[in-house]
């Protein structure tokens, strides 16, 4: 195939040259015309054939030019003229293909890296398949314990398994209180307890289990199940704020981390054998509850920021709103975004643009309240709502945010990234009295804030 496309090229720069000098010998005034349409040939040779190759015809057609000039058909200046419009059109097209081979060759790398990544998620697929299957097979042999545990499959939060499962408790067992400790990442995160008889229990935060200091007697027994009474261990029932006359605690796990403890008091020390069986059971509805919530969570988090995604930040402004008007309250919207983001991709890169976004989320959300909400609205833009906030506070809790992100570079790679923020921020009701009206008046205050200059809080 090479040798065709060689033949050919060199063929039609060998048809002009004769056409040339056939128009020399037999005078049309034409032969400086066909010499310009040499060039043609070397515009197309960089495609077709090796710079060698198109060494060689520049090199050929020099000396035709030169045979030209022996014969006063050229002059010093036509000659010079021409060869340099053939070494201009052979190293300008040669830099195009060059140019055009190196956007090739990096979009097959990202194809390449893509297709990388898509068999990756595809075995990772496979593998929770399989781990889907295995689960199975163990769900077919405990089926024995399907009907008596069935009323706590519906549950898809934790407050609703905990309910769920002390009805089935209190219906199938004799005891009193019922405890969930739940965890989150590794560490405990809250409790839940309900009493028989005391509604009002876990309202008496003076009387109510020592959560953390059950947590820790699971740990001194190396999280496996135990049964205590307070007639061996009543410095422990005392100390832990332990209502009943015994108590026993399983550690349910997810992997190999305690994902979360079920804690009873008032029940016989005949029925820990009974508790025992359930336990795997009652892990495996767990185990489904944390999966949902993971798979809600991050149906609403951005998994580059980790904050909010934009659809749950309209939901949550809606709420907001009608939250605002039924109490008469007010609340505050801040627009944030990053100064020349696009020169800190073009100049480092996109990965250290994300590094940096991620960066820049943290900071955000370290300066806010629990109560409030840090959303990604949009690329290089994040929205910060603020309950229960006016104009002026609003402004200097804006003020902090920017400062804290111009305080110090942000170390992204290899990279220290400078970066800013320009905030806008509106208020309910007097900016608007509905969610649209917000983020447009948020929007104009951070226009505002460009145009004065960036790196600065504006209302509007």
């Amino acid at each position: 195939m090479f040798k065709v496309r060689t033949l050919i090229i060199v063929g039609v720069n060998i048809l002009l040259m004769l056409l040339s000098w056939l128009c020399y010998k037999y005078p049309q005034g034409d032969e400086y015309l066909v010499l310009f349409m040499i060039a043609l040939v070397f515009m197309v040779a960089p495609y077709f054939v090796t710079p060698i190759v198109t060494g060689a015809l520049f090199v050929a057609n020099i000396g035709f030019l030169g045979f030209y000039l022996y014969l006063g058909v050229l002059n010093p200046v036509d000659a010079i003229v021409l060869a340099s419009l053939f070494a201009t059109c052979a190293g300008t097209n040669f830099l195009i293909k060059w140019l055009f081979d190196i956007m090739v060759s990096f979009h097959k790398s990202k194809v390449r890296s893509e297709e990388l990544r898509y068999n990756s998620i595809v075995n990772d697929l496979d593998v929770i398949d399989r781990r889907g299957r295995k689960i199975e097979n163990e769900l077919n042999r405990m089926s024995r314990l399907y009907e008596i545990t069935k009323q706590l499959a519906p549950s898809l939060k934790f407050e609703d398994l905990h309910n769920a499962l002390f009805t089935f408790l209190e219906e199938n067992f004799r005891m009193k209180i019922t405890h969930l400790l739940v965890f989150s990442k590794g560490r405990f995160s809250k409790g839940i307890s309900k009493h028989i008889e005391d509604v009002d229990y876990y309202e008496d935060t003076d009387r109510v289990l020592d959560y953390q200091g059950v947590v820790e007697l699971c740990k001194d027994k190396d999280n496996e199940p135990f049964f205590i009474s307070r007639e061996e261990e009543g410095a422990i029932f005392d100390l832990m704020n332990i209502r009943e006359d015994t108590f026993m605690a399983f550690p349910l796990f997810s992997g190999d981390n305690v994902a979360a403890i079920l804690a009873i008091e008032g029940a016989s020390k005949s029925s820990y054998g009974r508790f025992r069986i359930l336990v795997p059971q009652i892990a495996l509805e767990f185990r489904k509850v944390e999966l949902y919530e993971q798979v809600q969570e991050l149906s609403i988090i951005d998994g580059l920021t980790e904050v909010y995604l934009r659809r749950y930040l309209m939901d949550r402004l809606k709420e907001e709103v009608d939250r605002a008007q039924r109490l008469e309250l007010s609340f505050s919207v801040g627009m944030v975004d990053v100064d020349h983001f696009k020169q800190c991709n073009d100049k480092h890169g996109h990965l250290v643009g994300d590094a940096v976004l991620k960066k820049i989320a943290e900071k955000l959300k370290n300066s806010v309240r629990e109560v409030d909400m840090i959303a990604r609205y949009g690329g290089e833009e994040f929205c910060v709502v603020l309950p229960e906030t006016t104009k002026t506070l609003a402004m200097s809790v804006a003020e902090r945010l920017r400062k804290s992100v111009e305080s110090k570079e942000i170390k992204a790679f290899d990279e220290n990234v400078k970066v800013t923020v320009s905030v806008g921020v509106a208020t309910y009701p007097e900016d608007g009295e509905d969610v649209d009206a917000l983020i447009e008046r948020a929007d104009t205050a951070l226009y505002k804030a460009k145009r004065a200059g960036r790196n600065r809080v504006c209302q509007v």
